[in-house]
Parts: C-alpha cells; sequence; structure tokens
C-alpha cells in the first residue's frame, strides 16, 4: 500500500511540474475548431526572433501659432495613405490637410455645411482598401467619400444611430458600434452592418442600465448625475477594434486579454491570450482622469463654480483595475501592437505579438500613444502638450533579433 502511494505521489508531482512548465510555455491549442494562441504573462520570442523593439523619432506634424495649416483644434483623427501622405481632420475646422512624407502641406478639402463634401460634425477619417478615403460624422450619422486628391465621391447616411469606432470595407459593409434606447434597458453591439445598417454579425453585445434618476428636489442631483456618468467611463472596459491591411478584423472586450481575429465576413479566424493580469488603477491615474478628462468631458466644466467641481470629483468613482488594454495597432507581417496602459498622457507601455500570436516583446516607451497606427516600419500617434494642443508624431521602428 506504502508502495502504492509513492507511486501515486510520484506521478503527481510529475503532473504538477509539466502542467506548471505547460503555463510557462508558448502553446498553440484549438477551442471549437479555432486556433488559440496562448501565451504566459512574459514574453517568449521564437529562437532567433525579435527580441526588441527601438522607435525613433522622424516627424512631427502639428503648431502652436503661425501657420493655420498646421494648428489644429481640440479633436483631430487622421490617417496614412501607401505613399507615406498623412491627412488630418480637423473637427474645429471641417477640414481634411493632407502632407507629404517629409511634413509638406499638399491641399485641403471639406468645409463646414451640410452638402456634399460638407461635414457638420467629423469624427473619423479611415483609409478604405480602394484608396479612397471615408469621413464619418456622429451627429449627422452621414458618412462621405473622397479619393486621394480630395475630390468629393459620394456621401450616404446610417440608418440606424451608430457611434465610433467606425470601419470601412471593401464591400460596402462597415463596422460601427448600435445604441438601442428603450425605458428600461439599453443594448449596445458592436457589429459588422450592411449599407442598409443591418446588423450582419454581432461582435459583442452588452446591457448598460440607465442613470439613476436623481430627484429635482435634491440639491446635488447634477452633480451626482455628472459623476455617475463621468464613474462610468472611468477606466472601464470598452470594444476594441483595429482593421488591418487585409481587412481582418481585430477585436476584443477589454475586460480580459483576449483578442479575436475575424475575416472581413466576421468569420472567426484565430484567437490570442495571455495570463498578463490586470493592471490597478493608481494614485496619479485618479488625478489624471479627474483632471485632464474630466473638464474635457463634461461640456458645463469651464462654467461650473469651483464648490460644483469639487462635489463632482469627490462622488466619481473609480475601477479598482484598468482594462487588460487600450489599443490594437496591426503592423506588418501579421504583427500586431498592443497598447497595455499609458492613455492618459502616460508613456505607453505596448506588447508586441508575432504572426503566430506568441507575445515576443513587452517595452516601456518614452512617449505616450493615442489613436495609434502602423504602417510600413512607422508608428503614428496623436500627441497633446500640456496646453492642449495638437500634434501628429511619426516614429521610425525597428526590430532587434538575435543576430
Amino acid at each position: 500500500m506504502r508502495k502504492q502511494n509513492l507511486i501515486l505521489y510520484f506521478f503527481l508531482i510529475l503532473f504538477s511540474l509539466s502542467f506548471n512548465a505547460e503555463k510557462k510555455e508558448f502553446r498553440i491549442i484549438k477551442e471549437n475548431g479555432i486556433p488559440v494562441a496562448v501565451n504566459p504573462d512574459f514574453p517568449v520570442p521564437a529562437k532567433n526572433g525579435s527580441k526588441d523593439i527601438v522607435f525613433n523619432e522622424e516627424l512631427i506634424l502639428g503648431s502652436t501659432e503661425g501657420d493655420p495649416n498646421t494648428t489644429f483644434g481640440e479633436f483631430i483623427s487622421y490617417t496614412v495613405d501607401d505613399q507615406e501622405n498623412i491627412y488630418i481632420l480637423d473637427w474645429r475646422a471641417k477640414t481634411v490637410r493632407k502632407f507629404g512624407p517629409k511634413g509638406d502641406y499638399l491641399l485641403s478639402f471639406g468645409k463646414a455645411g451640410q452638402g456634399p463634401g460638407e461635414f457638420s460634425d467629423p469624427e473619423e477619417i479611415r483609409l478604405l482598401p480602394n484608396g479612397h478615403l471615408i469621413i464619418f460624422e456622429g451627429e449627422s450619422q452621414k458618412f462621405s467619400v473622397f479619393n486621394l486628391k480630395g475630390d468629393f465621391v459620394k456621401s450616404g447616411r446610417f440608418f440606424k444611430l451608430m457611434y465610433s469606432p467606425y470601419f470601412g470595407l471593401s464591400n460596402g459593409n462597415f463596422i460601427a458600434t448600435h445604441v438601442q434606447y428603450d425605458q428600461q434597458n439599453t443594448i449596445v453591439t458592436t457589429g459588422l452592418f450592411n449599407g442598409k445598417s443591418e446588423l450582419l454579425s454581432v461582435l459583442h453585445q452588452r446591457e448598460a442600465k440607465p442613470l439613476q434618476p436623481w430627484p429635482r428636489n435634491d440639491p446635488d442631483a447634477r452633480a451626482k448625475r455628472l459623476a455617475e456618468s463621468m464613474s462610468r467611463t472611468a477606466f472601464q472596459s470598452t470594444a476594441v477594434v483595429a482593421l488591418d491591411a487585409k481587412e481582418a478584423i481585430y477585436f476584443a472586450y477589454s475586460d480580459n486579454y483576449e483578442i479575436k481575429v475575424y475575416s472581413s465576413e466576421a468569420k472567426l479566424k484565430r484567437m490570442i491570450r495571455t495570463a498578463l493580469p490586470l493592471r490597478p488603477v493608481t494614485k496619479r491615474d485618479q488625478e489624471d482622469f479627474l483632471n485632464i478628462w474630466v473638464p474635457r468631458d463634461i461640456s458645463t466644466w469651464s462654467t461650473m463654480n469651483e464648490k460644483m467641481k469639487k462635489k463632482i470629483k469627490n462622488l466619481i468613482r473609480f475601477a479598482a483595475t484598468k482594462p487588460a488594454f487600450l489599443e490594437i495597432i496591426p503592423m506588418d507581417n501579421d504583427f500586431i501592437m498592443v497598447l497595455r496602459d499609458g492613455k492618459l498622457g502616460q508613456n505607453a507601455l505596448i506588447n508586441i505579438f508575432d504572426s503566430q500570436g506568441r507575445f515576443i516583446i513587452e517595452k516601456d516607451l518614452p512617449f505616450p500613444i493615442r489613436n495609434g497606427l502602423s504602417k510600413g516600419a512607422k508608428l503614428y500617434t496623436i500627441f497633446e502638450d500640456k496646453d492642449g494642443y495638437k500634434f501628429v508624431k511619426r516614429y521610425g521602428l525597428r526590430f532587434i533579433n538575435d543576430t
């Protein structure tokens, strides 16, 4: 009996060692026929693979005064074509400015208005696979298409209430978030829609509870309502979407570190997971949110008295942990960069995955990333100075291998 117990104990030890070793290794498994790249909580580069990535600042577009063509408003979006021309959509000016690869101003197109080629509330600019540009508007639910010379091609409107992030596909479908309201529940659906705004495939769906109906005779009702609204955005998980040059859709809901990769028809092709734990919300994170984002997101903030501002800040509640990540940035050769932390003006923490979904690099960068875009051996990002001026920066990037 004692001998049998020893044998059993021996096999339990072997199983435990094998299980723990497996948890520390990169592996690809299958779930319902779908390949899943499973990573531990630290990089595991492939043999003779990339071990590090280096960035070198090459270009900065924007200014605080002088040439109006390079002075941008408080809200901008941008994209880059295959010739490294940069297109910057300025919400305040209601126009798009085109710059060459060296930062030289080339042309502008679009203006304020409701007609063809005009904008009322332009939110995002994207490069379509056919080489055209598409500009999405939030308030009017309109989208406009231009060629790379700035000539107007066509426009259309959504048939449902759609929200950012918006992506256009070559087959005429698009990715967006639809919000359906009723008296008791709000259903938020991120998915693939056709040109008639009919839902083709759900990427993620959740129920959002309505705001607390504070009594009108409550003297703090307004402060409570605004604080509750801001609490719902403070380090909360969100739908994260990206589209690569081959129109593969990268999607995740950032409550956990799992990225799903779909075809352009929203067919699930593979998944990527890591065992990285969620990062805590620090005191500095809270201060940055209160001092940077709250004044920008509450439109009446500048007219409020200090007592009301203090009351709102004191009522805001924070999650204990941050989302698993903030952005997914597709790169060349099916690599992806994941912005894990650093969107609130803090320097970025990134993870790099290779074409197999292997977690190969984690790196703290000396600069922040916001609305990151990778094209060729370049990384583009929006940068904001302490006074709120916006710039677009370009970095050259280089992988370092064993050799």
